[in-house]
């Protein structure tokens, strides 16, 4: 919800993996961006935000499920931001 996630979509990448995807608006790094979240083959994901031209601006792979969330909003969101945050704050967002 702190990043208006909308637009959800399932997407299968060139090598055949499958991932949702969906827009984000208004973080304090992107306006508007979009992020891919794909399932690799060592059952751990692999995170993309492409901005609204669709060039890659951000990217992690190996990410372990319990990460997903305190990574995403690492990614989309400034330093600043995320060091006003306790993590228990972030484990809820």
């Amino acid at each position: 919800m702190c990043a208006a996630a909308r637009n959800f979509a399932a997407f299968e990448n060139k090598e055949g993996l499958y991932g949702i995807q969906f827009n984000i608006s208004n973080t304090s790094k992107f306006k508007f961006a979009t992020v891919r979240i794909t399932l690799n083959g060592c059952d751990l994901y692999d995170i993309e935000i492409k901005n609204i031209r669709g060039r890659i601006v951000e990217s992690k792979k190996d990410i372990y499920c319990d990460q997903l969330s305190s990574i995403l909003e690492g990614m989309w969101e400034k330093i600043e931001i995320t060091n006003k945050w306790t993590p228990k704050e972030l484990q809820y967002a």
